[in-house]
């Protein structure tokens, strides 16, 4: 029914043919809905002046088949619109995670959930009621010609009570949305706070914070709650006088339908009265329902406007490119990354001009000191984040537009913060994966993980919770290495992978590292150790986002000591050298 789109506008446009058939069948139910006054006209017209028993049931019969169709058209019309509301979700709900989650590798407080449950408000609009309504707001017209053609005088006074009520639906939009507005902007900052602060609740619990850090979040949650009241309160005002015109409309035609008849310019007689009040009723009817459902709009506009953006701000990326497995060839060509400022036009350059090349096979040592970009230059690395400019290339291409279902299987990352995934060890190490079992068992020799898995009550199946909550610190470590190591990967990039291992781990991933090099697969290590310079092909220094060195692992090291060195020599005391030194000599 829907093919692949790339935008929510898109996916939304080719929800037209849909929507069109809702809306014409909508022309037919609401003509139907003049069937009742159709029936009131005839009974006071025909069957009592007839007294024919026979007629009341013919059109008694004819009314409830009006009636049936137009139910069967309202049904179809629901129906029709949850398929729609349903081909959105399929449609969009793919791409959407994937702008989510490189939005979210991009800028860590980005509002994740936000986005999610601004998804379900959208797609739950376009099936409901609220849409409904609005899709059959126009359809007051067909009431409004049935009222001019009773009496014109009855048509102006129901055209100028619409006008009014559309003037008022204007101007509570345009004193309610601003505060809306603002209502969501304390609600966005107050969910990325209290997310912001979660993450370390027990830090915050031990050095007893809660009551600050609790005032912080009420002033913004304050900010959001006062904002939507307000908004609240108008938009209930402007529907309570909504419906008090409605109501006071009613009468007014009924009262001047009464004046028409009784100076005889009303046709039918007194029945009529009665049909030209409700029909005026009908007129404002889809307005006043529009009004009462106007929160409902503004959430779900509100909700398109932040996933356009998020749809529009992302990189126009192609599918990705289907290419052969990489070599472990990797060349990184003046690379530059800035770091995304929320609310700011310009962002802020964290890596700049670096370039290095690596052979299939190489290792590559990149140290320096905390803040300088080693962490981010190992995303870039394996393509988390769009480069600024330049490019790291494997095998002469672009890996940040290599379709990554290739690609993955091919590398092996492992974060700074080891991140598991709530399932089974199996689970976590195959990457989900169906486990192959000779690369399993490949990669558990490697790190001497076997052993510790055969004590564990159900072994590779143990459930290990919630970002590997079950586990200690150097267990996660060593099962986050494992998944990096598995299935024999060509580019490895790891990030300060000895963080939390103690000397014996230390001595089996230095052992890990020396195999996968003569396997022929490419090591980028960021960390200080100093057992791995001696297998180091490279070693790479950064400082303040920039190289401070490259080359040799020797020569980098002499650089940095010779200088040393001399200064030492310069600030130290000149002294006689002992006689017996001279003799050693």
């Amino acid at each position: 029914m829907f093919s692949q789109s790339e935008t929510i506008k898109e996916v939304l446009s080719e929800l037209w043919p849909t929507w069109r058939k809702v809306w014409t069948f909508g022309i037919v139910t609401h003509l139907l809905i003049l069937v009742p006054s159709w029936y009131m006209l005839e009974v006071y017209d025909r069957v009592i002046n007839s007294r024919n028993v026979s007629t009341l049931l013919m059109l008694t019969l004819l009314a409830t088949f009006a009636y049936l169709v137009m139910e069967g058209l309202e049904w179809q019309r629901r129906h029709l619109l949850q398929a729609a509301s349903t081909g959105f979700e399929t449609q969009l709900q793919q791409r959407l995670f994937e702008r989510v989650f490189t939005a979210k590798l991009a800028m860590p407080e980005f509002p994740a959930q936000q986005v999610f449950s601004d998804f379900s408000t959208l797609k739950s609009t376009l099936h409901s009621s609220a849409f409904l309504n609005l899709m059959d707001a126009p359809f007051c017209l067909i009431f409004l010609v049935a009222v001019f053609l009773i009496h014109p005088a009855l048509g102006v006074l129901t055209l100028l009570g619409l006008l009014i009520q559309l003037v008022l639906t204007v101007q509570n939009q345009a004193r309610v949305a601003p505060m809306m507005k603002q209502a969501n902007v304390h609600a966005l900052e107050s969910q990325r706070y209290f997310a912001s602060i979660s993450r370390h609740g027990d830090v915050m619990q031990a050095m007893h914070m809660m009551v600050p850090v609790e005032q912080r979040w009420l002033k913004s949650q304050h900010g959001f709650l006062w904002q939507q009241t307000l908004a609240s309160e108008l938009a209930g005002k402007n529907a309570a006088v909504s419906r008090w015109l409605q109501t006071l409309q009613t009468s007014l035609i009924l009262g001047l339908a009464c004046y028409l008849f009784i100076a005889g310019e009303l046709f039918n007689g007194g029945a009529m009265m009665i049909v030209a009040s409700i029909l005026a009723a009908r007129v404002l009817a889809p307005l006043v329902q529009c009004v009462g459902h106007w929160k409902t709009y503004e959430q779900a506009w509100t909700a398109y406007q932040r996933i356009d953006s998020l749809f529009a701000g992302a990189a126009a990326k192609a599918d990705g490119l289907v290419l052969p497995p990489p070599t472990g060839e990797v060349t990184v060509e003046q690379l530059a990354y800035a770091i995304p400022q929320p609310g700011k036009a310009q962002a802020e350059a964290f890596i700049r001009q670096v370039h290095f090349k690596l052979s299939a096979g190489n290792v590559l040592i990149v140290a320096g000191a905390s803040a300088s970009g080693k962490s981010t230059l190992a995303k870039l690395l394996v393509g988390l984040l769009p480069p600024s400019s330049g490019r790291v290339r494997y095998d002469g291409v672009d890996v940040y537009g290599w379709d990554k279902t290739r690609l993955g299987p091919h590398i092996g990352y492992l974060a700074q913060e080891v991140e598991l995934y709530d399932g089974r060890l199996i689970d976590n190490i195959c990457r989900f994966q169906a486990p192959d079992t000779a690369a399993l068992t490949e990669v558990l020799d490697l790190l001497g993980l076997t052993d510790w898995i055969q004590q564990l009550p159900e072994g590779l199946n143990t459930h290990i919770g919630q970002s590997g909550m079950m586990l200690s610190g150097g267990e996660r470590q060593l099962i986050g290495l494992a998944r990096a190591f598995y299935g024999k990967p060509r580019i490895v990039v790891l990030d300060e992978p000895n963080a939390n291992l103690d000397t014996g781990a230390e001595r089996l991933l230095q052992q890990a590292i020396a195999r996968l090099k003569q396997q022929g697969t490419t090591v980028v290590i960021v960390s200080h150790l100093q057992h791995i310079l001696n297998i180091a092909d490279w070693m790479l220094v950064m400082g303040q986002g920039q190289m401070i060195r490259y080359g040799k692992p020797a020569d980098v090291l002499a650089s940095f000591q010779a200088p040393a060195a001399k200064e030492a020599v310069s600030q130290a005391p000149i002294a006689p050298v002992p006689a017996a030194k001279v003799a050693q000599t």
